[in-house]
């Protein structure tokens, strides 16, 4: 906008382009002092000195950068090779496992296997003692049945020389099969 406002400021009455020699119309005074003025402001100022700090700031910083740079890039380094040395001591540690674990199943497998054998034996001398004991008491048993069918036997002919006892014999014998006969008929 403020360039259309003077824009007559330039073209003068006949509509040709020429210079406009009113002074204060054109502001030419306002800005032949306020450059001097700038110039003293810029200079007075320091500026210069400003930019040429921050200039020195910013290369020193760019240069701690690079140094912080190399040294996180030194660390990364140093720590990939404590790592691959750290997998190489774990590779180490499970290699020692398994052959810990190894040694342990074989230690593990003796003893039970002493252990069973010891328990079988065991075993098999107390069946061994029971079968002992068993036909110690078969023959106790047998012993007795025949000294029992002895004696039986004693008293049978003691009575069998007694003929009525061989007849009542007799006669409870039939009587004892004949119901089972005519339960079958």
């Amino acid at each position: 906008m403020e360039i259309l406002s003077q824009a007559h400021l330039l073209i003068t009455h006949n509509g040709e382009f020429g210079i406009n020699t009113d002074i204060f119309e054109t502001n030419i005074i306002n800005q032949l002092i306020l450059i001097p003025i700038v110039i003293y402001a810029y200079s007075a100022v320091g500026i210069d000195k400003t930019l040429e700090k921050r200039r020195e700031n910013i290369i020193k910083n760019i240069e701690n950068s690079e140094k912080r740079l190399i040294e996180a890039t030194q660390r990364l380094e140093e720590t990939k090779k404590q790592l691959s040395q750290a997998y190489l001591i774990f590779e180490e540690i499970q290699q020692e496992t398994k052959v810990i674990k190894s040694q342990l199943l074989d230690t593990e497998y003796l003893e039970t296997k002493n252990e069973l054998t010891r328990k079988f034996n065991i075993s098999t001398k107390n069946l061994k003692n029971k079968e002992r004991l068993i036909l110690l008491e078969i023959k106790e048993k047998i012993s007795f049945l025949v000294l029992k069918k002895v004696i039986n036997d004693i008293k049978f002919e003691k009575n069998f020389s007694n003929n009525s006892f061989i007849h009542s014999f007799m006669q409870k014998s039939i009587n004892f099969i004949e119901p089972k006969n005519s339960n079958k008929g």
